[in-house]
């Protein structure tokens, strides 16, 4: 009987045809394509855990400070030796070296040792001891720095208020003035972190005792904070924040350089209406992510000082109980403006006709959980 499969030649085997190659070629670049969406979402998912982290540890510093010395840091502060030439200002950032491993930082900082007037710093980025060095913890993973070594920041306080900083000081808007405080002087009510610069000239002077002899200096607490430590923001991301301290060098001496403003190293809120009649203008959560950055301190205008990343659609947000948070960037400016004060029926947020009713405090919304 005849065999109907006639035998191979040996050594001789059947390859792909040109037809089935292609349809392999096709399969694999269609997974590639499937695959490479979840690989980025991925990637970002991490970056953006990491980036939580950062904050976490952040919040969890000026919470252990708060604990230990009874008090929050200003946005700005007068650090070093009392009564001698080793003073200079410092940022938040500054506050939290004890507690994110970088004590050599602090001890340096803490004596007014990167003073420039005992010769420490140069005009340089960075020095060769490192006082203005770029930290792991201050950068957030979707946002790298472009100039590596850079004392950057990726993360800003709760300064409360934008129209209430230096600039603003006698000139504020029709209808913004606070009930409870003079036009020239800072609302406790409105943030976290205020000045706390006793410096020579005007733009040094806010939430200062200077100029209102007899008046206490502004200090936050944690029993202070009236809306809730969940419910009010600590720290949140920011492109438009610089550096973690005033560069050049000549920048730390108290006595000169930059006028202390909240959006140097802090994020503000604006009042709603204002928001809503602005709806271009960078004066919401992500209103300005692509625009003309800042190169230096001194160049910041007021609508640098808004939260915004480069997570897609959002931000994120440390709040007071040290919790992290993704806050949308579609909020309501009114949710967000309430979560950026520290008790919003003592704040300058008003309604949107600009009013205070007299029940102003039984008429605000409480903030839930699921509004940010």
């Amino acid at each position: 009987m005849r065999n109907a499969y006639p035998p191979q030649t040996p050594g001789r085997q059947r390859g792909f045809t040109l037809v089935e190659l292609l349809v392999v070629i096709a399969i694999i670049g269609t997974l590639v394509g499937l695959l490479l969406p979840a690989v980025q979402a991925a990637r970002e998912s991490a970056r953006n855990n990491t980036c939580k982290n950062n904050m976490r540890q952040l919040a969890l510093g000026l919470n252990t400070r708060e604990s230990s010395l009874g008090d929050y840091p200003g946005y700005v502060n007068e650090l070093g030796i009392a009564d001698t030439t080793r003073l200079i200002r410092a940022s938040w950032v500054v506050y939290t070296f004890p507690y994110v491993e970088q004590n050599a930082l602090w001890e340096r900082w803490s004596q007014g040792q990167v003073n420039p007037n005992m010769g420490a710093l140069t005009d340089q980025l960075s020095s060769e001891d490192g006082e203005i060095a770029q930290l792991e913890v201050l950068t957030c993973p979707s946002d790298p720095p472009v100039t590596q070594g850079q004392p950057l920041l990726a993360y800003a306080a709760n300064a409360g208020w934008a129209q209430r900083t230096a600039e603003n000081l006698g000139s504020v808007p029709v209808g913004t003035a606070s009930p409870f405080q003079p036009d020239d002087r800072e609302n406790a009510a409105n943030g976290i972190f205020f000045s706390r610069i006793r410096g020579w000239d005007a733009s040094r002077l806010l939430g200062r005792p200077d100029n209102h002899a007899g008046t206490p200096e502004i200090t936050m607490k944690a029993a202070l904070i009236k809306d809730g430590l969940s419910q009010t923001v600590m720290l949140s991301e920011n492109l438009r924040t610089i550096n973690w301290a005033y560069l050049p060098a000549d920048e730390y001496d108290v006595s000169g350089g930059t006028g202390n403003q909240k959006y140097h190293f802090g994020i503000t809120w604006e009042q709603p209406e204002t928001v809503a009649t602005n709806l271009n203008a960078p004066i919401r959560i992500n209103g300005n992510t692509e625009g003309e950055t800042a190169t230096t301190i001194n160049s910041m205008v007021r609508t640098d000082g808004f939260p915004s990343s480069r997570h897609p659609g959002g931000v994120n947000m440390a709040l007071m109980d040290g919790a992290t948070r993704f806050v949308s960037d579609s909020i309501s400016p009114f949710i967000y403006a309430q979560i950026m004060t520290s008790h919003a029926a003592k704040s300058d947020l008003h309604t949107n006709d600009g009013t205070r009713p007299e029940h102003y405090e039984s008429q605000q919304p409480p903030v839930s959980a699921g509004d940010f």
